[in-house]
C-alpha cells in the first residue's frame, strides 16, 4: 500500500520513516496512525499464532527504530519528526487505545470488509482494532515540531 500512499495518507494511516539499523538507509512504511496532541500512537501488528508463541517477536522495523529512535511520520500532506518509543506505562497504554481503536475512518470500512465477516459497523471495526492492539505492540512518536 506503500505506493498508493506516497503522495497522499488517508485518515487513520501515516508513513513512517525510519533509518536502517545495519545500513543506514533510510526506508518507509504505511501504518495505522493517530495524532492526538503532540503525540502520534502507532501499533505494530503482530499474528495472533506468533503473539502466543513468541511474544517477545517483532517485526523488523521494530528493531531499526528501537537501535535510531529519530524518525519522520507524514500525515496526509504533512510531515513531523519525532522520536519514537514503545508504550510500557499502563495509563499511556489506555490512551493509545482510545486513540486507535475508538477513532474510525472511511478507509477502516473496507479494512473491515476484508477481516471480517458480513457488512462492516462501527462496532466490528472498533472490535477488530481492539483485538488488533491486545496482540500487537503500541508506539508513540513524541513529536518534536
Amino acid at each position: 500500500m506503500l505506493p498508493f500512499f506516497m503522495a497522499w495518507t488517508p485518515g487513520g494511516y501515516g508513513i513512517l520513516t525510519y533509518t536502517g539499523r545495519r545500513s543506514g538507509i533510510r526506508r518507509r512504511k504505511c501504518l495505522r496512525a493517530i495524532r492526538d496532541g503532540q503525540s502520534v500512537y502507532l501499533l505494530m501488528l503482530r499474528p495472533p499464532a506468533l503473539a502466543v508463541e513468541r511474544p517477545s517477536a517483532v517485526a523488523a522495523w521494530v528493531h531499526n527504530v528501537r537501535a535510531n529512535p529519530q524518525v519522520a511520520i507524514t500525515l496526509g500532506r504533512h510531515t513531523s519528526c519525532g522520536t519514537i518509543r514503545e508504550i510500557t506505562d499502563d495509563s499511556e497504554r489506555e490512551l493509545a487505545r482510545v486513540a486507535l481503536c475508538d477513532r474510525i475512518h472511511l478507509v477502516d470500512y473496507g479494512e473491515c470488509d476484508l477481516h471480517v465477516r458480513g457488512l462492516p459497523s462501527k462496532a466490528k471495526i472498533r472490535a477488530l482494532h481492539s483485538y488488533w492492539f491486545d496482540t500487537g505492540v503500541p508506539f508513540a512518536i513524541d513529536l518534536t515540531d
